[in-house]
């Protein structure tokens, strides 16, 4: 069984029209639990493989924001085409490593053309989230520019940067966050919609961090759905509490077996924390919050709170209640 054979079996993957392979999408069609006029943001997880290593070019009106996933490292190379309104190619790594240079997250503005391709190793996952969502299928091919050289592509990769022993939140230049842990804005919608609770963006995304210095995001609650994508580290323990009291756990992470996963979206109106198990470093994650975060969407648990309207849950979530 080849390593191609494993993930998309796991992620139930389906061969691509424009090159290699594509989970079936998901996307964000409710805020505060009601149903919205419009889907704000589709997702789906993607694989090229030696066989398979490059996805045909593609554009459309929407934003597609690409989120790589393990493995990665240098015998795992994935790199993102664009193209300018001339036709010329210029070529930017997705996520190598931990770096400025090669983030894990990188957004294509509507109207621009892209294309992807693993240049290095057995498989290369990312997974792409397109606002509004209403817009995933409308992807076009024709005239698309002329293929990348690989000269081209040694000219306009960037240059690997090396940690130097920095902690991680340093180097991505990420802050501290109320919740715990350390976050930093990376996308934001330019579109925008109303909601009962006042005008949001359409969409956002963070990268959200937990080390070995701030290894807890403790129980808050969002209005929107958010849909986390694996990036470096774990695994990462998730409890959440539906508003019906039950308890879901969630472990994101490499192991299949161990039914670990990915991707995974949490409801809004759910409460939700995280946690790094003692024996692991840290868990690198992307968010993305559709309609568009607002820390007037957030609430912040107290256990008095959750033991009041969830007695039974409060013994297993009180570890994860700050105060």
């Amino acid at each position: 069984m080849s390593r191609t054979d494993d993930l998309t079996r796991w992620l139930g993957l389906e061969p691509c029209a424009d090159g290699g392979w594509a989970s079936a999408p998901g996307g964000h069609d409710f805020y505060d639990g009601s149903l919205l006029d419009q889907r704000v943001m589709a997702f789906r997880t993607r694989l090229l493989d030696a066989d398979r290593p490059r996805t045909g070019w593609r554009r459309t009106d929407a934003d597609t924001v690409l989120v790589r996933h393990p493995p990665h490292g240098p015998d795992t190379v994935l790199r993102l085409w664009t193209s300018d309104g001339r036709g010329r190619p210029t070529a930017r790594p997705l996520g190598g490593h931990p770096s400025p240079d090669e983030p894990f997250q990188l957004t294509v503005r509507g109207g621009q053309w892209y294309a992807l391709e693993l240049l290095e190793g057995e498989a290369g996952l990312w997974s792409e989230a397109v606002v509004p969502g209403i817009a995933f299928g409308e992807g076009t091919q024709p005239a698309a520019p002329r293929p990348p050289t690989a000269g081209e592509a040694e000219q306009r990769d960037g240059r690997r940067a090396g940690s130097d022993g920095q902690p991680l939140h340093e180097l991505l230049g990420l802050t501290p966050h109320v919740e715990g842990g350390y976050f930093r804005q990376y996308y934001e919608s330019t579109a925008g919609l109303e909601t009962p609770r006042g005008r949001r963006p359409l969409a956002n995304t963070i990268h959200y961090l937990l080390d070995r210095d701030s290894p807890v995001g403790y129980l808050h609650l969002n209005r929107a759905h958010i849909t986390h994508f694996l990036n470096s580290g774990g695994p990462i323990q998730y409890l959440m509490l539906s508003p019906d009291g039950e308890v879901h756990e969630v472990v994101m992470g490499e192991d299949a077996a161990a039914g670990q996963v990915l991707v995974f979206t949490c409801p809004g109106g759910w409460w939700k924390s995280s946690r790094l198990p003692e024996d692991v470093s840290h868990g690198l994650i992307s968010e993305i919050v559709a309609p568009g975060f607002d820390f007037r969407d957030q609430s912040l648990a107290s256990a008095d709170r959750i033991a009041e309207r969830y007695p039974a849950a409060i013994g297993r979530l009180r570890p994860s209640i700050r105060g």
